[in-house]
């Protein structure tokens, strides 16, 4: 079997939290009567919807035997992610880098902006024309080099290490 499948960690503190934020929500809507108290139903889907996202880990999969791969989000076992087929590939960069993530002024009169910076991993894919292909950023160093080795296993590519 060719197929791998990565996903991140969750963390027990993660873990806790979600959970409760899913069944308290779920509780909530289940035992509290909706006619007395309508408006708290949109509170309740929101605890629902956060221990969901707080539940979901990230990862890829791999389907060497095909050439194809996704970006995979989980949840209880479900995976969500589309297919991609692999271009031709002369190299595999593997390197860290910053990010920066914008959150906040969205409106017209919206001044408030806060910039958020951490360090990731990615692992590119350098074509013929040398552009690259993200194929896959995590900031765990050992799950990137698994993925680059099962690669180069499977491929024989070539791997820029610049971490």
């Amino acid at each position: 079997m060719e197929k791998y499948i990565y996903l991140e960690k969750i963390t027990k503190t993660r873990l806790i939290i979600g959970y409760i934020l899913l069944f308290s929500g779920l509780l909530l809507i289940i035992f509290i009567n909706i006619k007395i108290y309508p408006i708290y139903l949109l509170f309740w889907i929101a605890f629902i919807i956060g221990g969901i996202i707080t539940l979901t880990n990230e990862g890829i999969e791999l389907d060497l035997k095909h050439n194809l791969y996704r970006n995979i989000s989980s949840i209880f076992g479900i995976k969500l992610g589309s297919w991609k087929k692999f271009p031709e590939i002369n190299y595999i960069s593997i390197f860290r880098t910053n990010t920066t993530k914008t959150l906040g002024g969205i409106g017209l009169q919206s001044t408030a902006t806060a910039r958020i910076t951490e360090k990731v991993i990615l692992i590119n894919l350098f074509t013929d024309n040398q552009k690259p292909t993200t194929l896959y950023t995590t900031k765990n160093k050992d799950l990137a080099v698994q993925i680059c080795s099962k690669l180069k296993e499977k491929y024989g590519f070539e791997i820029v290490n610049k971490l």
